[in-house]
């Protein structure tokens, strides 16, 4: 069943105009936001702002395109493409009515293809591929309870390790264009993009390292695949979860009670393009705190003196010697020799235990 969008179409079906989503007819020197760096982008004295592309594309594909089959996966004329992407380098207003939804697609994925340092490089290979595999198959039915379990730990090792360890411009802006999939595939009854489609074309824009066969791989998708393919579609069914603390930054201390907080981040995109809203203002991420352990259990176990375990082990011998009334032969001296050279090798180190050296994902993930 096709899922309605609650933010209505500014222009009436009967009257639409060709709409230009640029807050007034820029012309200037060349301004290049392809291929620019986030931070030059998007940050300015604290706050954060949607580079022009991004807004201006998010909010026409969401008033205009949710409904368009095959979205995100049919390719514009390269003309149109061209022009589009000219037009926002050249600071110039564009006609995305006139381009057409196809073009504010593929202009979105471009952008993040273009970018320098691209969202998840080399370095973020690991821990993506640490990711807990999840029972469900793609061709299952109804879950079971321990796939529905094992998935909130997927979106919980996403968003407490793999989301902390990008930089915030960048989890604003996943923040924005997620929120935008996860309304598009509510749609996938009209434009068939549920989230596994969304993330096999999605992954390739996201996933560059020193190793283009290895980026191949990472862009996989599947439940038991640790992939960068597996995180977008994380990212797009579970957008709430998974953006907590984003939310909390566009939306305020609305995030909370707001029923559809894609729909309201989407109402942010709209106040951007008006000029009623400039920007957000985010604190630098933090990693999640951990559990609280009491000091009794993070201290490590006092060992007995050394000199005194010794002692011990010698009187032990003496007493066994005296009882049996005979000599320690060679063999005895032998075992002798382990006992001290047992006790000497006694270090705090095997026997100390942290608890809060494994992560909580991963002893999640070991409970289910």
């Amino acid at each position: 069943m096709k899922v309605e969008h609650s933010l209505r179409v500014p222009a009436s079906p009967t009257s639409r105009q060709p709409q230009r989503l640029s807050q007034d007819t820029i012309v200037g020197p060349d301004t290049h936001v392809f291929g620019v760096s986030l931070d030059a982008l998007m940050v300015s004295n604290g706050w954060y702002t949607l580079p022009r592309p991004i807004r201006e594309c998010i909010a026409f594909i969401n008033h205009h395109g949710l409904a368009a089959e095959g979205l995100f996966r049919r390719s514009p004329p390269s003309t149109a493409l061209r022009s589009a992407k000219e037009g926002y380098n050249r600071n110039q207003a564009v006609d995305l009515s006139l381009a057409g939804v196809n073009v504010a697609a593929v202009l979105l994925k471009l952008f993040y293809r273009e970018l320098p340092e691209p969202v998840f490089s080399g370095r973020n290979y690991e821990i993506i591929r640490a990711l807990p595999a999840s029972p469900r198959s793609e061709t299952a039915g109804e879950s079971s309870d321990v796939a529905m379990q094992m998935d909130s730990v997927r979106a919980r090792y996403v968003e407490e390790v793999i989301l902390p360890s990008l930089k915030t411009e960048y989890r604003m802006l996943l923040c924005f264009t997620f929120a935008l999939l996860s309304v598009v595939a509510r749609n996938e009854a009209a434009n068939r993009m549920n989230a596994y489609n969304l993330a096999i074309v999605w992954a390739p824009n996201f996933a560059r390292s020193s190793n283009p066969m290895l980026d191949v791989s990472m862009c996989a998708v599947g439940p038991g695949a640790a992939t960068v393919g597996s995180v977008v579609q994380i990212m797009v069914q579970m957008f709430d979860k998974v953006f907590s603390q984003e939310l909390k930054a566009v939306l305020g201390s609305d995030a909370d009670s707001c029923v559809d907080k894609a729909a309201a981040v989407l109402e942010v995109v709209d106040r951007m393009n008006s000029g009623q809203l400039e920007g957000v203002r985010v604190s630098p991420p933090k990693l999640p705190p951990r559990k609280a352990v009491s000091p009794a259990a993070r201290r490590t176990p006092p060992l007995p003196p050394r000199r005194a375990s010794a002692d011990k082990a010698t009187e032990s011998i003496e007493s066994m010697e005296g009882a049996e009334g005979s000599a320690v032969g060679d063999d005895e001296d032998d075992e002798e020799a382990q006992i001290f050279a047992d006790a000497e090798s006694e270090s705090p180190s095997s026997l100390a235990v942290d608890p809060v050296a494994v992560a909580e994902a991963k002893s999640d993930a070991k409970d289910v």
